[in-house]
């Protein structure tokens, strides 16, 4: 009896899984990585240590399916949405990868919601710092040497495909993402390849999300085994695929790094407001999603560090440091985001609800 090892890139740890047909585990790896912050407004990782961290994560899945005598007969893809990184003329990369928590392009991202309004009716992505639209805008005017020196644009799903199977593409699904792409075409968008300043030449080839991919002789080697591969779609729809939220009026709701809640729609739909996304998953489905300020990253990822840096200073030190709150707040509470993705406010700015 065989198995299918699902893979999903998430932004704070790489996640793998060795699936019977009837849904029974028999292998299972998550390796973690961290997200930097080296300046305000940045969320970026090494490309480098993620993909690392994915051939890992893959091969021990694999080991250990293959050790239960359930061995793998195919991997499939997931990943987080909206990330982006410069690659030079032998796809090495220019930048870090910039990931959708990543809000240095604000300013480009207001000018971009005035003057063209029409874009988010067609890509389904609200004109955000999160979306690589936006993103490489801000490559444009803050870094013009750097934008002129990629000779291809890409995010984390892509950049392990290419590591394992040799080609650059990506699925419609995690295309959808970007705000690049024609949701009723399926293709990129002309206005939106231009107000971003890159060719399709620069993009990866599409491809529907039941792609099937080779393993070059190198990803045979890095997973430990000759699999076919499916690329697979962004990690937003296949939520929603994945609990069978998949019938009308019936919503998934994910609490991750992020936290969005999400229905399954027939056709492409975006709100007048340009608060929702719509992210495409098979032609003829997609998924509509409010999606709110980072979630679970206050515990999964941030709650780790602040365990580690805390439990190395003397208790008496961290009495002495306690917040000294002055008085008349009495029956004030404070829920403050710790990260800013807030498509709903029409600002990435961190915002939290007081009550009392």
């Amino acid at each position: 009896m065989s198995t299918v090892v699902g893979v999903d890139i998430g932004t704070t740890s790489v996640k793998a899984t060795a699936f019977g047909l009837g849904g029974d585990r028999h292998g299972h790896a998550e390796i973690a990585y961290p997200l930097l912050e080296p300046a305000p407004g940045e969320a970026v990782q090494d490309p480098a240590v993620v993909v690392a961290a994915v051939l890992a994560a893959i091969g021990r899945t694999v080991a250990a399916a293959r050790a239960a005598d359930r061995p793998a007969a195919g991997l499939a893809f997931s990943s987080a949405m909206h990330s982006l990184v410069a690659l030079d003329a032998g796809d090495a990369p220019l930048t870090p990868l910039l990931t959708w928590a990543d809000t240095r392009a604000a300013a480009q991202a207001r000018r971009l919601r005035r003057d063209h309004p029409g874009l988010h009716a067609r890509t389904g992505t609200p004109l955000h710092p999160m979306s690589p639209l936006v993103k490489l805008v801000w490559f444009a005017e803050c870094d013009p040497q750097l934008a002129a020196r990629a000779r291809r644009w890409c995010g984390i799903k892509e950049l392990v495909l290419h590591r394992l199977c040799g080609r650059w593409v990506t699925d419609h699904s995690t295309a959808s993402g970007t705000g690049l792409l024609d949701l009723a075409r399926l293709d990129w968008d002309a206005e939106a390849l231009r107000i971003a300043g890159v060719t399709r030449e620069q993009l990866c080839a599409l491809v529907p999300a039941t792609e099937v991919l080779a393993l070059t002789p190198e990803g045979e080697a890095a997973v430990g085994a000759a699999l076919p591969v499916v690329a697979g779609a962004g990690d937003g729809p296949l939520a929603n695929l994945g609990v069978g939220a998949t019938a009308p009026g019936v919503a998934a709701c994910s609490i991750g790094t992020s936290g969005a809640l999400r229905l399954v729609v027939d056709r492409p739909v975006a709100d007048e407001r340009g608060r929702l996304f719509c992210y495409a998953l098979t032609p003829g489905a997609g998924s509509s999603a409010a999606r709110s300020t980072t979630a679970g990253s206050s515990w999964s990822g941030r709650a780790g560090r602040w365990r580690r840096t805390w439990a190395s200073i003397p208790r008496r030190r961290c009495w002495r440091s306690r917040p000294k709150p002055r008085p008349a707040a009495t029956g004030c509470s404070c829920s403050p985001s710790s990260s800013a993705s807030a498509p709903r406010t029409g600002t990435p700015r961190p915002a939290g609800p007081t009550s009392g």
